[in-house]
């Protein structure tokens, strides 16, 4: 809403300006009037309006005076000079101020009319220029900031090396050269609550970790590094002041990664396995570091094998050898089920054929090949459906063709950032009117576009995805019991109660008040 402030020592041209200025046609506010220059000044510097209109002769300063005084305390407003004389020289030094228009008195209803709405386009104009600076900056920001998060990950798997000249760590580069290094790696473990995980149940949960996760960081190791690798393993770079015992540093990671297993399943329900790698001194070092973590997580378990079974697939999608890349894949379940298989083999396969396809999709995009999914492509493989090893291979075949034997562009760099940047902005702002258009704009990618993209990368529409997050958030503030259903339903955005009641049934298979209950 724009807000107009009126400066004159005529009252009659007081009230009948506030008479004849169409304040809802406009979607314009009063801000308050003054009968002087000095009581001007101290009503703008106050109310700080978009707009004022001011007269030119007033008792003790000037219009133009009063204008000058502000312009040098840096107001950005818009000024419309009503004056009862024709001077040259005032309308020269007017037009020096960047005055809007210079109108002599008496104006009619339709001049005053034309006029706002000539100066409210020029700022509506201007406003929406600066939020596009502002948000492509914003962009650009977040882009130059992950980059060097990307590459980091890609030396800790091993697809890019220490010696490349393209390689780019985070700052400060102090934390690489002045100090020691040790990688830690957690592993999300398979369990009930992660086996029917979906693409866009499977952002937010990284999202969830990734807080959990950032906040412990910057309680316990404020030098340290975190970046997703693939599928269920994320890792923790660790900086270490060169004099540091190594009794004490070790003592300080058992306590970190002691915190964040607690809090992971304090806070997430989700169990999580962490383990370290050796201290080095170099950051050179850090893809041995790295093996040795993914080697110190349970060895029985077998699940280090993760990291070269995803780079072998990569490698081999590059070369296009779909036997070999089968052979990788039956190699790694076989290690998967000789690690032990015991309980529930249903639920075993299950989680098996989720944690495979995430290994699978992340391999994909490292080798450069799209991942795209038709709507009776994922009706026909889902991983509820996989009860047996049988089951687990059907859903593997019917999953790999839509890997990088599709002749698709894959998703650039700046592209993918795009939909990081989107993901992230819709967890920060789940609660406001969130739109695609809006998005688009900020972006500059056409919305057809970009919701492609967006369901390539998350397996969900962008309103879907929206809806889950606000749900997910509404299901954490019920649990919690401190709030009554209608202010649960405000504080994720929805102001229809009864239609936030029926969605979140849609979706969390029960009503708010069952939550409630429990």
């Amino acid at each position: 809403m724009w807000r107009i402030a009126i400066v004159d020592d005529d009252f009659q041209v007081l009230r009948g300006l506030r008479r004849i200025i169409p304040w809802e046609e406009m979607d314009a506010e009063f801000a308050g009037e003054a009968i002087d220059g000095e009581q001007g000044l101290e009503l703008v510097r106050r109310e700080e309006p978009d707009i004022v209109i001011t007269d030119l002769y007033m008792p003790g300063i000037s219009g133009i005076e009063m204008i000058e005084k502000l312009r040098g305390e840096g107001y950005q407003g818009r000024f419309v000079i009503l004056s009862g004389y024709t001077d040259f020289e005032y309308a020269r030094q007017a037009i020096r101020l960047g005055v809007e228009d210079y109108v002599n008195k008496p104006i009619t209803v339709g001049q005053i009319r034309d006029i706002l709405f000539r100066v409210i386009n020029r700022l509506e104009e201007m406003y929406l220029e600066k939020m596009e600076r502002n948000e492509l900056l914003q962009f650009v920001q977040h882009y130059e900031r992950q980059i060097p998060r990307d590459q980091l990950a890609s030396l800790l798997n091993g697809s890019i090396h220490a010696s490349s000249a393209e390689l780019k760590l985070p700052l400060p580069e102090s934390h690489w050269t002045d100090r020691d290094q040790m990688v830690v790696v957690l592993e999300l473990v398979r369990t009930d609550r992660v086996a029917n995980i979906s693409a866009a149940d499977w952002h937010l949960f990284r999202f969830a970790m990734s807080n959990v996760t950032n906040e412990v960081l910057e309680q316990e190791w404020k030098e340290s590094d975190f970046v997703w690798l693939f599928g269920p393993y994320s890792a923790v770079v660790l900086h270490i002041a060169r004099d540091e015992q190594a009794a004490t540093a070790r003592s300080r990671v058992e306590s970190l990664t002691g915190t964040l297993i607690r809090n992971m399943m304090q806070y997430l329900g989700l169990e999580v396995r962490a383990g370290a790698g050796t201290r080095i001194t170099s950051w050179t070092e850090l893809k041995a570091s790295a093996d040795e973590a993914f080697q110190a997580l349970e060895p029985a378990s077998g699940h280090s094998h993760g990291v070269e079974c995803v780079r072998n697939v990569a490698r081999l999608m590059q070369a296009g050898q779909t036997e070999e890349i089968w052979e990788q894949i039956r190699r790694y379940i076989s290690r998967q089920e000789a690690a032990g298989s015991g309980g529930d083999l249903k639920v075993f396969y299950k989680v098996l054929a989720t944690e495979m396809w995430t290994l699978i999709q992340y391999a994909a995009q490292q080798a450069g090949k799209p991942v795209g999914e038709a709507e009776e492509d994922i009706q026909a493989a889902q991983a509820e459906t996989v009860m047996s090893q049988a089951d687990l291979y059907a859903y593997l075949q019917a999953k790999l063709k839509l890997t990088g034997m599709r002749k698709e562009p894959a998703i650039g760099r700046k592209h993918k950032a795009a939909v990081d940047f989107m993901i992230s902005y819709i967890h920060e702002h789940y609660a406001e009117d969130l739109t695609l258009d809006d998005l688009a704009g900020r972006l500059f990618i056409s919305k057809n576009y970009l919701n492609q993209l967006f369901k390539k990368v998350t397996g969900e529409t962008f309103m879907n995805y929206v809806i889950r997050v606000r749900l997910e958030k509404a299901k954490a503030l019920l649990l919690e019991g401190n709030h009554l259903i209608y202010e649960v339903a405000e504080r994720v955005g929805y102001q229809n109660v009864p239609y936030f009641s029926t969605l979140f049934k849609k979706y969390c298979g029960m009503n708010p008040s069952d939550v409630l209950k429990k």
